[in-house]
């Protein structure tokens, strides 16, 4: 995997302050999706596959005022502030690492492939 070529990627969907829609942890932390509006009506979508770490910080003194679930997308409090890829070797083995900035939620995902994608969003409100 091309690490350039994906940070270009990432930069190129201009994420700084969107808003994250959707976090899924699956499959007992192997696959990772977030989700995030573009200004154009589109789902962005980051695929964390062959996941072997991850970490979810949340601002311990950040009150939520009520479950995020009870939420609507539009009441959601997390937005992309950072989104940063390298590639680290631990015990020969590679990983793509992604540390994400989504004040205040922070997320650090080690896993073996990254896909980026966009799609149209048909529940998009103009």
């Amino acid at each position: 995997m091309d690490i350039k070529k994906l940070q270009g990627l990432i930069d190129e969907y201009y994420y700084w302050d969107l808003r994250v829609k959707d976090l899924e942890c699956n499959y007992f932390a192997d696959e990772i999706k977030l989700i995030y509006d573009d200004s154009e009506g589109c789902d962005i979508i980051y695929d964390f596959t062959g996941c072997y770490k991850s970490i979810f910080d949340h601002v311990k003194n950040y009150d939520k005022l009520r479950p995020v679930k009870e939420m609507v997308t539009g009441q959601i409090p997390y937005f992309l502030q950072d989104v940063e890829v390298s590639e680290v070797i631990e015990e020969g083995i590679a990983f793509c690492v992604c540390k994400i900035n989504m004040f205040p939620l922070y997320v650090e995902i080690w896993c073996k492939d990254i896909k980026i994608h966009k799609e149209i969003n048909h529940t998009h409100e103009k």
